[in-house]
């Protein structure tokens, strides 16, 4: 009789020694990603370049009989070229910007006088004329702006340099782990499945992201907008974070866009507005009916492995939250043991 009730309790000890190993585990796993952080970026995005670009060298080498070296050599090239390119592309917009910044500065100082002169007749007891002609106003605003201008040309450089070393560690370990793949050993089914679904994920997501950004970039560049290819480029690569990405490449220009020198109200609410069509029409109708529901997770946990990675890894871990994300699910899928957690992060009350 005794053994009968031994064992419920038994099997609950067991549940709940399994859950705080878990959790522990979790927590180390956390402390160790945010740790190594440094170390772990690059070469997490170089396994996503990887898995995205194998099918093109595997064309290479058997369409063409292109050597594995010089398939990998013509992946680091192309890799390079590009960098070269977007930090070209980003030190112009800034160029750009900076010459802007006159025109943009008196449309600020023109704003500025406009609400000072209409508030005396609002609030004629509580302003001080002397003391209005006495203040340096314009000296002030400048001064001010002229900071802003270099501070944010700084933090641009620096964002540049890391930008640019980041991506050289991202191509050096490309090349080496494009030279170290084993033609003969095959991986084990579960690395296959994952590889396949990430793959689809990053072509679907980069040929929508693709089109997205240049229709983005060319309505800022019909309309005059500065720095219009930078945020082209933004609008591309902030596509890969589902529902915040849009949102920031959408305010992102807005101070520009509103303080433009030659800008009326007209003109302004139609760069607002066609901007945003465009990431409506390309978040919530193109991208459902091309993706559907490739990646398998709820909505809510989409949101929780966005706030996770980047706690973890700050705007990186944001771009690569759904694909680690739901590669994971896929490991939980495969064992018994967490298979309903794989189910509740699909959404599937199982």
């Amino acid at each position: 009789m005794n053994d009968h009730q031994d064992t419920p309790d038994k099997a609950y000890r067991q549940q709940v020694q399994t859950f705080c190993l878990m959790t522990l585990t979790v927590i180390s796993i956390g402390f160790a990603l945010y740790g190594l952080r440094t170390v772990l970026i690059p070469f997490v995005i170089s396994i996503f370049v990887v898995s995205g670009i194998s099918p093109i060298l595997d064309l290479l080498q058997r369409r063409l009989h292109v050597d594995k070296l010089i398939a990998a050599g013509i992946a680091f090239l192309v890799g390079l070229l590009l960098m070269v390119a977007l930090g070209f592309a980003l030190w112009s917009s800034t160029v750009e910007l900076a010459k802007s910044a006159p025109a943009y500065r008196q449309r600020i100082q023109e704003l500025i006088s406009r609400v000072e002169s209409s508030l005396p007749e609002y609030f004629r007891a509580q302003m001080d004329p002397e003391a209005k002609e006495e203040s340096p106003r314009e000296q002030k605003i400048e001064q001010f702006l002229n900071l802003q201008l270099h501070n944010g040309i700084g933090q641009l450089s620096s964002a540049l340099q890391y930008l640019l070393s980041t991506g050289v560690i991202v191509l050096i370990y490309v090349f080496f782990l494009l030279m170290g793949e084993s033609s003969s050993a095959r991986p084990p089914l579960i690395l296959e499945q994952i590889d396949e679904q990430i793959r689809e994920y990053l072509r679907l997501k980069t040929v929508i992201s693709l089109v997205t950004g240049a229709v983005f970039g060319l309505v800022l560049a019909l309309f005059d907008i500065p720095m219009a290819l930078t945020f082209g480029l933004l609008a591309f690569l902030l596509n890969y974070i589902p529902n915040v990405g849009p949102l920031i490449a959408m305010v992102l220009p807005l101070p520009l866009i509103v303080l433009h020198p030659e800008a009326t109200w007209l003109g302004i609410i139609l760069v607002i507005a066609i901007t945003s069509a465009v990431q409506f029409v390309s978040g919530n109708i193109i991208e459902p009916q091309v993706m559907g529901d490739s990646t398998d997770l709820h909505p809510i946990v989409i949101l929780l492995a966005l706030m996770f990675w980047g706690m973890l890894w700050g705007i990186i871990g944001m771009f690569l939250a759904i694909p680690v994300t739901s590669g994971l699910k896929l490991v939980l899928q495969k064992m018994e043991a967490t298979k309903q957690l794989a189910s509740i992060m699909a959404g599937r009350w199982e």
